[in-house]
């Protein structure tokens, strides 16, 4: 956790003219919701900075009240773990813009399946998931008796009338080329040659067992967003000293060499890629969490998150 009179003394440094900005310091004293831990979504190409704070969630039941009031009922909700974040956007801090809730296990199986096609329709109001059931069959290969992908995320926005579902890779497969084809049609395609760009850049993270990765896809009040998120993430801890079993490097040197590969991907902007470095290292509780490398017909969405 962090303070404000820390925050502000960290922007004023200098260190991080890109990740910590003093508008970023207003907009999270306007918020006041400090002391929790805190974490912030950076978007590139530039959209508005998202502030998170974690809040505590009911487990063991199939319903989730939304921050407007609403009560959502989904047999996912039974695997909900005990923290969310709620994230709050630059200009619009008056309420939440989303909820991101993480899960025990899930594997992707048809019931998991139906589960997220329903909670797409409650989320964003519109009714036919066909293409999203479609996309979540091909990425887990439901004819096959292994699971490829479990439940680990659901970005939440009613504000915005969209979801995000976070899959975890379990295995060492790779996203199949009718994916691909499924949202691009052709490989002569810009989203075809996108999502293909994307995944040969984060193959060697993405196989690595050392780190964790995510497949996002997105639904919104328009039915299924045709792009194709890839999740970065450490898989262990900060500060973390234990060793693995045959093995001369600790946990925490682990950490630290996934943020580098990270780091030093091509799709990472150039103005970040200091700041990211020495994220880490200004501060007890600071902490580099995650990067979302969206493939879009546009070309890439980059995001990163980070904070206390």
């Amino acid at each position: 956790m962090v303070d404000l009179e820390s925050l502000v003394k960290f922007s004023n440094s200098g260190q991080f003219p890109n990740l910590l900005t003093t508008s970023d310091v207003d907009n999270i004293r306007e918020i006041n919701l400090l002391p929790s831990r805190m974490g912030m979504f950076k978007t590139n190409p530039t959209e508005p900075t998202k502030y998170g704070f974690e809040s505590t969630v009911p487990s063991g039941t199939e319903q989730y009240e939304l921050p407007d009031g609403q009560i959502l009922n989904n047999k996912v909700f039974k695997y909900l773990l005990h923290e969310k974040g709620v994230f709050y956007e630059a200009g619009k801090l008056d309420a939440p813009i989303e909820e991101y809730l993480q899960y025990e296990p899930v594997p992707l199986f048809a019931p998991t399946i139906d589960s997220l096609c329903q909670l797409a329709t409650d989320v964003t109001g519109y009714s036919d998931t066909t293409k999203l059931k479609e996309l979540l069959n091909l990425l887990e290969n439901t004819g096959s008796d292994e699971y490829d992908y479990e439940l680990n995320t659901t970005i939440i926005s009613k504000p915005n009338q969209s979801l995000r579902i976070g899959l975890k890779k379990i295995s060492n497969a790779t996203v199949s080329a009718e994916v691909f084809k499924f949202l691009g049609t052709r490989s002569n395609t810009k989203l075809y040659q996108s999502l293909q760009s994307a995944s040969d850049l984060t193959s060697d993270i993405l196989l690595d067992e050392n780190n964790n990765a995510e497949i996002f896809v997105e639904f919104n009040s328009t039915g299924l967003v045709k792009e194709l998120g890839y999740a970065l993430s450490p898989r262990y801890e900060k500060s973390n000293n234990e060793y693995l079993e045959g093995e001369t490097v600790n946990k925490e040197l682990l950490h630290t060499e996934t943020i580098s590969k990270i780091k030093n991907g091509s799709w990472i902007p150039d103005i970040w890629k200091d700041e990211i470095s020495a994220w880490e290292h200004h501060y007890h509780d600071a902490l580099y969490a995650m990067n979302i490398l969206t493939a879009t017909a546009d070309g890439f969405k980059v995001e990163i998150l980070y904070g206390y």
